[in-house]
């Protein structure tokens, strides 16, 4: 296929719209694979892994069928907390809002055609000293 792989496009649109989200006034970074700098925040969404498979439906052209999941973490110190996962949903909600008009760089000469978000399992982790609330979103893009 002579298309561009996606991979970069797709995590530099996701951090694009991503990044420094501004949620309840309090701002969330994304971070590619892992949190990286001196300081680590207690919110932040994290591009993880992706997958692509071409799309050989289309006899005039073929497409990717290419995939991200994003990390959603929240961490709060245990001592008090009951545990809520609210600002982690509302966290979750304006990212979807964002990443619904998610496109491609012109660059890369490829364009979305059709998104689909899905929201596997959450993790809620708890220690003697923290609680630590996680969701995740799979986005799944056709792209030409």
């Amino acid at each position: 296929m002579d298309k561009n792989l996606p991979d970069k496009w797709v995590r530099k649109a996701i951090s694009d719209v991503l990044n420094n989200l501004n949620v309840d006034g309090e701002i969330i970074k994304c971070f590619d694979t892992r949190v990286t700098g001196s300081y680590t925040p207690d919110k932040y969404i994290l591009m993880t892994t992706q997958t692509n498979s071409v799309d050989k439906a289309n006899k005039c052209e073929w497409r990717w069928e290419s995939s991200i999941l994003l990390d959603f973490f929240t961490k709060y110190d245990r001592s008090g907390n009951t545990g809520s996962r609210l600002e982690l949903d509302n966290i979750l909600d304006e990212a979807r809002e964002q990443l619904n008009t998610l496109s491609l760089d012109v660059l890369s000469g490829l364009t979305i055609v059709t998104q689909t978000q899905n929201y596997p399992n959450d993790i809620t982790s708890v220690t003697d000293n923290e609680i630590v609330n996680r969701k995740f979103l799979r986005l799944e893009l056709l792209i030409n």
